[in-house]
């Protein structure tokens, strides 16, 4: 795991991580979380596509969730295990927390307050 002064935090580095808004989700969704908390992929994608379709998480349609899921592992997962904001266990599908994740959380939800003002 990154200690927290290892995080890439050059404007270019956050720009192209934060540059996508399901990427975006995903990072505020964690943070909502406490450090090594333990969060199964299945759970993400339901609540992340429930959020991106205005659907309660069980009412989740199979294919949205299945497009949700393999975007999560294929994509999205891998990128902020590899930048040290999240522990992905692939072979368990399950995602850890790490004290990196809040920074780049902030940061997200700053950028969101800058553009809308």
């Amino acid at each position: 795991m990154a200690a927290k002064s290892d995080v890439d935090t050059q404007p270019a580095s956050v720009h192209k991580l934060l540059g996508n808004e399901r990427r975006n989700l995903l990072i505020r969704y964690l943070s909502l979380f406490e450090e090594n908390a333990s969060v199964t992929v299945r759970h993400i994608a339901r609540v992340i596509r429930g959020i991106e379709t205005g659907t309660p998480p069980t009412q989740v349609s199979t294919g949205d969730y299945e497009s949700a899921y393999n975007g999560l592992i294929q994509t999205h997962l891998p990128k902020l295990s590899a930048r040290g904001l999240i522990e992905y266990d692939e072979s368990a599908k399950e995602v850890v927390v790490t004290p990196c994740l809040q920074r780049y959380a902030s940061i997200s939800v700053l950028a969101q307050l800058a553009i809308s003002v």
